[in-house]
């Protein structure tokens, strides 16, 4: 049997599974509700639908949290889904805050907007340090320690650009995970994350961002899982076909800075928790040996993201 029919779920089981873990945790925990963001991408619409499964409309909060370098498609998408719903929603504008940090002073207004000409960054660098994956690569340098006299060039010149996208992500994603604890809190109710299971696989999320939630819904399913149980629930579609974003940079979909289409990654993904050879893995998805690898080594970059802070 072919990966992609392999990774094919039962949305009915799946969905019923979910609804119990919410309740339970509910109840275990002792929240009266849930905090939630509406980011109008895949993740957080579909669990803002299982939510609404679960409780009634009054105990879920949401927050749409737009700010100056967001696509406004995006921003419509999360305000569709919150009138679909009828949920309570507050929307807080973060431009402010994040000019006050002087996060918009790190890249020009065109090379945050500029979609084209970041896109060509992205490739131009890929082709120079001959990676099939800059995200992997930058990965590596971040919490790879030990270099080679080849990842210390490559290093040295990556950083001057992965250190300030890196400080652009922290500052964007730790600012809207504030907002939805201080919600959170003064409710007293559970902050739901959001984050899938290939995204925390590969450590494509930030882990004190999008990472730190109270009870997190989709992190057992693919992505390409998740879109067969947003099509059950009933999501739009122009949602569920949209391609995903962190919607941090010039409008930049997820694939384009990680590599790989979801629908490869889920396949080598699949293929590697099922045990297979990394050469059959690369001929059934059509990638070579290298990608293979690339996201090996993204696998235990995530591994050591997770174990961290460390201590004596």
């Amino acid at each position: 049997m072919a990966l992609m029919d392999e990774l094919k779920i039962n949305p009915q089981v799946e969905v019923e599974k979910i609804e119990k873990f919410i309740s339970t945790q509910l109840e275990d925990l002792g929240k009266d509700g849930v905090v939630l963001g509406l980011s109008g991408g895949l993740d957080s619409s579909v669990c803002a639908y299982l939510c609404t499964r679960v409780l009634s409309k009054d105990k879920i909060f949401t927050l749409i949290l737009p700010e100056k370098d967001n696509n406004p498609l995006n921003m419509e998408h999360a305000e569709l889904i919150s009138k679909t719903l009828r949920l309570t929603t507050k929307t807080i504008n973060l431009t402010s805050f994040l000019e006050q940090i002087g996060v918009y002073q790190l890249f020009t207004d065109e090379e945050r907007g500029n979609r084209e000409k970041v896109e060509k960054l992205i490739k131009g660098l890929t082709k120079v340090l001959k990676t099939p994956s800059l995200y992997t690569t930058g990965m590596s340098f971040q919490y790879g320690g030990r270099f080679g006299l080849k990842e210390k060039i490559e290093r040295k010149f990556l950083l001057p650009y992965s250190k300030k996208f890196l400080a652009l992500t922290y500052a964007k994603v730790r600012l809207r995970m504030l907002l939805l604890y201080y919600y959170a809190a003064l409710n007293n109710y559970l902050v739901i994350g959001t984050t899938d299971k290939t995204e925390w696989t590969v450590g494509f999320y930030d882990k004190y961002g999008d990472g730190a939630n109270d009870i997190t819904l989709l992190r057992h399913l693919y992505k390409t899982q998740i879109r067969q149980l947003a099509s059950y629930l009933g999501v739009p579609k122009e949602i569920i076909q949209k391609p995903s974003s962190g919607d941090l940079i010039a409008k930049l979909p997820n694939e384009v800075i990680m590599g790989f289409s979801y629908e490869q990654l889920d396949q080598i993904l699949y293929g590697l928790e099922r045990g297979m050879q990394d050469k059959n893995i690369a001929k059934e998805v059509g990638v070579d040996i290298r990608s293979i690898q690339a996201i090996k080594t993204a696998i235990i970059m995530e591994q050591i993201k997770r174990k961290m802070p460390r201590h004596l």
